[in-house]
């Protein structure tokens, strides 16, 4: 019989909160920890003080957290089932785990009585002691989920009550021997916010009349051509759209609660200079833009020479780099009233990222 013991009674005074509750592409990021195991273990044991996971994992065993992690180990291994083969000891807040790397280390543990996994480091390392680099190719950093012989690794907690910092230690101590798995998948600990990305996506589109006596401006270019586009500021249907997709992801109100066309002050306004007050707003939320991508539909004229220059300009205005924003122009093969030349249209997609 295999199983899992999951610590889940963290206070997150790094992360400065619950972090097993944040959103993670749509899931706690303890459910994400939980599911990886389910196509593996046989029985699941929380260690938490929060009730209110017993209603997301109704199939699992709760018990409390104790004082450190040393204790909060040790009532879970003492919930688990007496005919328990193998456990698996895992952080809660390891939400990247593989059920992959997971069936690895039962394998491995079987035959071992170990296993643990390790990555590479790729930072410099200091010994701040004797105030030297170490030799980081000899270094692994150590991680979760690491799986035991259930009655050794049972033992070794109650032989050794010293408040090591994980479970590979506590067995070492008992039995003087470590099976290592190499482990190059992301597996990192979620413990400051920064480990924990928020991403959204935002569409946005927009579409302009051609109209006599209006110069043509997208993506903050100016292009000679015969018409230009009919809107209370400069029209630029390109980069509103961009706007309007920003303005989603971050979810804000759109371009036209931002910037009202019943307000003189956007009469005629540069639609970068508006763009540019988006990106503000964005940053003072703590978002940061990481890809911009736009398609203009056009009969007319040809957009083709002048896309890098809009894509330069709009990265600008939004303090990124050019290749994080790609621009396309296509047409309508004359259907609609773009391809009628009536008009001009633009869809446009983000990704934003928060923390």
């Amino acid at each position: 019989m295999k199983s899992a013991v999951i610590l889940a009674a963290g206070t997150g005074s790094r992360f400065g909160g619950d972090k097993l509750s944040q959103m993670l592409l749509g899931k706690p990021v303890l459910q994400w920890s939980v599911e990886a195991f389910l196509p593996v273990v046989d029985e699941v044991v929380i260690v938490t003080d929060n009730d209110e996971w017993k209603q997301l994992f109704p199939f699992a065993k709760f018990v409390k957290g104790g004082q450190d992690r040393h204790q909060s180990v040790k009532n879970g291994l003492l919930a688990i089932s007496k005919q328990s083969a193998l456990v698996a000891i895992h952080d809660g807040a390891r939400p990247y785990a593989s059920t992959k790397l997971i069936q690895r280390l039962f394998d491995t543990a079987k035959q071992s009585g170990s296993a643990i996994p390790v990555g590479p480091i790729h930072d410099t390392v200091y010994n701040l002691v004797e105030f030297k680099a170490v030799d980081r190719a000899q270094l692994r950093a150590v991680q979760t989920p690491q799986v035991f012989d259930t009655q050794r690794i049972l033992y070794a907690y109650e032989a050794f009550p010293n408040a090591f910092t994980d479970d590979s230690q506590v067995y070492k101590a008992a039995y003087g021997e470590l099976h290592f798995v190499e482990n190059l998948d992301c597996n990192v600990k979620i413990t400051q916010r920064c480990d924990l990305p928020t991403l959204r996506t935002g569409v946005g589109y927009d579409v302009h009349q051609l109209v006599q006596g209006r110069p043509l401006v997208l993506g903050g270019k100016h292009i000679s051509f015969d018409k230009g586009l009919l809107g209370h500021s400069d029209a630029d249907v390109l980069t509103h759209a961009v706007m309007d997709a920003l303005l989603s992801a971050s979810g804000n109100k759109d371009i036209g609660h931002q910037f009202p066309d019943t307000d003189d002050a956007y009469k005629d306004a540069s639609s970068i200079v508006l763009l540019q007050k988006v990106a503000q707003l964005l940053h003072d939320d703590g978002w940061e833009v990481l890809n911009v991508s736009a398609t203009v539909m056009a009969q007319q004229p040809k957009l083709a020479p002048h896309l890098d220059e809009m894509a330069s300009n709009l990265a600008n205005a939004l303090g990124i780099c050019a290749s994080q924003v790609a621009i396309a122009a296509t047409t309508t093969e004359t259907l609609g009233i773009v391809g009628e030349g009536r008009g001009m249209a633009c869809h446009s997609s983000v990704l934003i990222k928060r923390g």
